[in-house]
């Protein structure tokens, strides 16, 4: 046999290791893209729920009542009394 012949079986495997390779690295660099856009979105939700809970917070030392603090902040009654519920759960 010859230092010249071709051996498509390893050619094969070569190409399919290779291609493998490279999907394993898109499938990593498109998985830290989504981890990076999910922790952004959750991270701005969280802060808007502590700025609410802030303002809810403000509105009812001032001995406001929910209706009024829903009206005052655009939001529905029953998520304020959510947002009082969870407030008084994680206090």
């Amino acid at each position: 046999m010859s230092i010249y012949e071709y051996d498509e079986e390893k050619h094969m495997r070569q190409e399919r290791e290779a291609a493998w390779e490279d999907g394993k690295k898109e499938g990593i660099e498109e998985g830290k893209k989504e981890g990076i856009k999910e922790g952004m979105e959750q991270g701005i939700v969280r802060g808007e729920k502590q700025l609410l809970f802030s303002q809810i917070k403000r509105k009812q030392a001032k001995g406001k009542t929910v209706s009024q603090i829903a009206d005052e902040l655009e939001e529905t009654e029953e998520r304020i009394a959510e947002l009082i519920e969870e407030m008084n759960i994680n206090s």
